[in-house]
């Protein structure tokens, strides 16, 4: 009611104000983060500004990653897939969404550009394109390659399988896990030759290689590298469960039990050779004691106990809980 008073212009302006307010609200996107960088790499991105590149850098607008010799940038795309500048290479995103982050085309410009996706569920696809090829990016882990000056693009299948072909080609070659193809075309005054059809549409010119094993070599480095990385990963869930139990110990200031303050534990002295028996009581000594870990950390105030008494926490392993009394 309150807005019909108000002339026009300045009802827009409010809404204007509003939905602006209201898109500071929402959260910045996560994604494309950069997760790993090694040596000399390049971020161009709007207006070719160039902006420093470091892990966790989340990638906005539009982006030019640039590698020298030596370096490489790996980008998380969500957290099933993820892409990596090798070095000597140059990729293109043209376009990074401001809402969500979504980033559904990569260009690989020259260069060799590895990229690996889960089986996991995504939430939009992603075509991986070049001067010589355009498909939608598959699951598995693959490497392609583009060198616009060799008029050549191609494909190492590491793990899953692929559809290649040219641009737009009718010719397609089918590659599996350890395999690898190529096309190779043609230049002509050092650009690559293409056959212009109807719409414009373009298709190189040129021809599929055969398609071959990949070297011994190279993909016994990617097993070790698969290994390596499994090891890292066993590794580090190691750590995060030592640095759980380290918390919670952290709370117990007693030890042998461990216990944590003004805690009970009901120890067997005559240690019966069985795990599943309870403590037995002998005439001669007593053998079921209640300690309490007071606050110096000393288990104190020894108490005798019937161990022969029906629900005696007693047993062969001394039993920590809270005091009953």
């Amino acid at each position: 009611m309150f807005t019909k008073k108000l002339p026009k212009l300045l009802q827009v302006f409010l809404i204007v104000i509003a939905l602006a307010v209201a898109a500071r609200g929402q959260a910045a996107p996560r994604y494309p983060m950069v997760s790993e960088v090694q040596g000399q790499v390049t971020w161009l991105g709007k207006d070719d500004k160039k902006f420093p590149v470091k892990a966790r850098t989340v990638l906005v607008e539009r982006a030019v990653l640039e590698t020298g010799e030596g370096a490489s940038i790996k980008v998380s795309l969500d957290p099933e897939r993820t892409f990596t500048v090798l070095e000597n290479s140059r990729v293109f995103l043209p376009s990074i969404s401001w809402e969500g982050g979504e980033a559904p085309i990569l260009i690989l410009k020259s260069g060799r550009l590895r990229w690996q996706q889960t089986d996991g569920k995504i939430a939009y696809n992603v075509a991986l394109s070049s001067d010589l090829f355009q498909f939608l990016a598959p699951k598995g882990d693959f490497v392609f390659s583009m060198y616009p000056d060799k008029a050549f693009a191609g494909v190492k299948v590491f793990k899953g399988s692929l559809e290649f072909s040219a641009l737009n080609g009718e010719e397609t070659a089918q590659v599996h896990e350890g395999q690898e193809v190529g096309f190779q075309g043609i230049l002509e005054d050092k650009k690559i030759a293409y056959d212009i059809l109807l719409k414009g549409k373009k298709i190189p010119r040129g021809h599929l290689t055969p398609v071959s094993e990949i070297e011994k070599k190279e993909l016994a480095a990617y097993s070790s590298e698969q290994t390596k990385k499994q090891k890292a990963a066993a590794a580090k869930k190691a750590q995060e469960k030592k640095a759980r139990e380290a918390a919670k110990n952290s709370e117990f200031i007693c030890s042998a039990p461990p216990a944590k303050f003004n805690q009970c534990a009901w120890v067997c002295l005559n240690n019966p050779k069985s795990e599943k028996k309870a403590c037995l009581t002998s005439r001669a000594e007593v053998s079921c004691v209640r300690r309490r870990c007071n606050a110096n950390g000393v288990w104190a105030e020894e108490t005798p106990v019937d161990a022969e008494k029906n629900g005696s926490p007693c047993k062969a392993q001394p039993v920590v809980a809270p005091c009953d009394y």
